[in-house]
């Protein structure tokens, strides 16, 4: 997401739990903890002050206190987005605990961390298989070579 968002909206999340919909960069404005979860759509949140961007993919839920503000908008330019502002039913402790690759400073999403262990178990996979293919093709006799040709007997020769 660019320094530069093209922002046309500003939102206000309260106590009223509402569902948003948009398709441009917005910024919202919390007066209440709560969650923002994702309905429909991929959405990019950058969070006031700096720190990392997040990635949120429909299911997934992002927790906000009273005075975060933040920047959200879809992964791709004119998409709609659908999300939703929930109250916490938890009591407080309980909240973070339920959801900790979740948290605000958790960094990548659960999501995110799912698609980066898969693609990299499949390139172990990968590396794995030709490791094996390799080590076949060399216990392998692959023909026959004169005497002149080998590199070992050219010492032995002269």
């Amino acid at each position: 997401m660019s320094k530069l968002h093209q922002s046309t909206s500003w939102q206000m999340l309260d106590r009223t739990p509402r569902r948003l919909r948009l398709d441009a960069a917005t910024r919202l404005q919390t007066q209440r903890d709560g969650w923002l979860a994702v309905h429909e759509g991929r959405v990019w949140i950058t969070r006031d002050g700096g720190g990392l961007d997040h990635v949120l993919q429909p299911g997934e839920r992002f927790w906000l206190r009273a005075g975060d503000g933040l920047v959200i908008e879809p992964w791709r330019r004119g998409e709609m987005s659908c999300l939703g502002w929930q109250l916490p039913a938890q009591a407080p402790a309980q909240r973070l605990a339920a959801r900790p690759a979740l948290r605000a400073d958790a960094g990548f999403s659960a999501a995110a961390w799912g698609a980066v262990a898969r693609a990299l178990r499949g390139a172990a996979e990968r590396l794995l298989a030709a490791a094996r293919s390799a080590d076949a093709m060399a216990s392998r006799a692959q023909g026959s070579i004169r005497a002149g040709d080998s590199m070992a007997s050219c010492g032995a020769l002269q």
